[in-house]
């Protein structure tokens, strides 16, 4: 995986992510996703890269777009991140397992989600919310793992300090925090 780039959140989800730009339309459908499964059982998956408890993500490179990621229940796919599109199987949704699609995609892609040659993409509200969510997870990990915090990240969040997100969440939140687990090889 890509050096882990901490990101300001305009540039982590590209400069569009006000909600009044976020619509229902940007949502990939059940039976698209459904399609899209039909095409990446037939890829070959990497050995996990990182877990998030009993789920496994991996990435493959079937094509030249970099940072597609998958997420695993054993050996079943149970979501993805593929370009521009992240989606999870009804029965695996409200877990958070958009969370570490997002990070693992953001991480492969060099710190942002958007996939090469884009510079912006479209959300739908729940998709702005997860991303926007994956971005603080990211930065409450890195305050968990005392890694420096960029200045350009703080202005965006119009904190001065990152200690100011310790006094905010409280530490015992950002100790108890799960953070998505490498996968040392």
């Amino acid at each position: 995986m890509a050096q882990e780039t901490l990101l300001p959140l305009s540039k982590f989800i590209g400069a569009k992510f006000s909600l009044s730009d976020a619509s229902p339309e940007f949502a990939l459908d059940d039976d698209e996703a459904e399609f899209m499964l039909e095409i990446l059982e037939g890829v070959d998956w990497s050995e996990p890269i990182c877990l998030f408890g009993e789920y496994a993500i991996r990435q493959h490179s079937a094509w030249t777009e970099g940072g597609n990621v998958g997420i695993f229940h054993g050996s079943d796919i149970v979501g993805f991140y593929e370009g521009p599109n992240l989606w999870v199987r009804p029965d695996h949704r409200r877990l958070g397992l958009a969370i570490p699609l997002i990070l693992s995609a953001a991480k492969l892609r060099g710190g942002s989600v958007l996939p090469p040659d884009f510079d912006t993409q479209g959300y739908s509200p729940a998709g702005l919310l997860a991303h926007t969510v994956a971005h603080l997870q990211t930065l409450l990990c890195a305050i968990k793992r005392g890694e420096p915090i960029p200045e350009e990240v703080l202005r965006e969040y119009n904190i001065q300090d990152a200690g100011e997100f310790i006094r905010m969440f409280g530490a015992k939140t950002i100790e108890d925090l799960t953070c998505c687990q490498p996968v040392k090889t």
